[in-house]
């Protein structure tokens, strides 16, 4: 009894301390944003993400040459962000809130035959990324930046480690057209650091090494809006 007991401490111990550290992070972006968004013009933006995350890994028994045709990830964001002018560049600052989910499988054998291990997985993440811009012809321009992110909640049908890492990097690369206080672009963000996660049940059966690879390869739509620079002007 002493022992479950001792261990329900450490656990709370654990959740609120995982807590604090994202409550920290929130105020440090919200307090690098604000600074930000002093030197520029405030916006906001919504987008659609075809997210390629959650693929299983790496087990012994897989059969690659199975037909599954189940994959399924998509998402959305938003958030504000501010925009810099340099003339010929801009600067981009963003912090975004970003939902996603995945539905994909793998076949792998046992010694009853054939199984199949579908999983499916939801994210919630925070999002910074620092843009650089580049106007090459008229309202066309092309971007490129880091994007820094922190794991907020997920989820699985699968019994998965605790997701250790957190924090992850990616590189964001894209193109937009924009037109007076409106822009439409797409993007591509990929990970920089690889971000795997053990399985340690799948569909009630134990896999031997296999993982959910969680790495970030998102494709994504973006349409935002600059609100106009004299709209919160007193007017005489």
């Amino acid at each position: 009894m002493v022992l479950i007991k001792i261990q329900l401490l450490r656990h709370q111990e654990k959740y609120w301390k995982e807590k604090v550290n994202a409550m920290r992070l929130i105020y440090f972006l919200l307090f690098a944003s604000s600074g930000l968004l002093a030197q520029g013009n405030l916006g906001f933006q919504f987008g659609l993400n075809d997210d390629n995350f959650g693929s299983i890994e790496n087990i012994s028994s897989k059969i690659d040459n199975y037909d599954l045709d189940i994959k399924n990830s998509t998402g959305f964001q938003f958030g504000v962000f501010t925009e810099i002018d340099l003339i010929t560049f801009y600067i981009r600052p963003e912090l975004n809130l970003i939902f996603s989910k995945s539905k994909n499988a793998a076949a792998y054998s046992l010694d009853e035959g054939i199984n199949i291990a579908e999983h499916s997985y939801k994210s919630s993440e925070i999002q910074l990324p620092i843009i650089f811009g580049y106007k090459v012809l008229g309202p066309i321009s092309v971007f490129g930046g880091p994007s820094f992110k922190y794991n907020l909640s997920n989820s699985s049908n699968f019994n998965l480690e605790d997701i250790k890492d957190k924090y992850t990097l990616s590189l964001l690369l894209g193109s937009r057209v924009k037109i007076r206080s409106i822009s439409v672009g797409l993007r591509y963000e990929r990970g920089l650091n690889n971000n795997e996660v053990l399985i340690i049940n799948a569909n009630g059966v134990d896999l031997d090494n296999a993982n959910i690879d969680l790495t970030t390869n998102k494709l994504s739509l973006n349409i935002s809006y600059d609100i106009p620079y004299g709209l919160f002007k007193k007017k005489d």
